[in-house]
């Protein structure tokens, strides 16, 4: 039966070309993707398509992206990927301690994000 196996993604991300870029490699991997420009949108966003893959900015507007993950981890079991600016490893590592499955460094290529997103998937 067709569309019974739709796989969802949620793109939290407030800068537009990054969000652009996401969705359209997301879109590449055969996921249905539904960006968000806020934390707060993107919690409603998750909570209402319960997708397989998050992928969340930490330098949101309003709620930043730690605290929407923490929020995240409350309901969602899904995985959560950071895509951040920040680069230092303290950024990274509190990023999986709150409960991210993968941190991924901005900028990026399109190729390189793709297969970071697909290893992360698969582990």
């Amino acid at each position: 039966m067709r569309g019974t196996n739709v796989k969802r993604a949620v793109v939290v991300e407030d800068d537009d070309d990054i969000r652009g870029l996401l969705e359209i490699v997301l879109g590449q991997m055969g996921f249905d993707v539904v960006g968000a420009v806020t934390g707060e949108r993107g919690i409603d966003e998750v909570r209402d398509l319960r997708p397989e893959l998050v992928t969340l900015d930490i330098g949101l507007p309003g709620v930043d992206g730690l605290e929407v993950l923490t929020r995240l981890r409350e309901f969602h079991t899904g995985t959560v990927v950071v895509v951040s600016a920040r680069g230092r490893t303290a950024d990274a590592e509190r990023a999986l301690a709150a409960g991210a499955d993968g941190y991924l460094v901005k900028p990026f290529r399109p190729r390189t994000l793709r297969e970071d997103l697909e290893r992360i998937i698969a582990e």
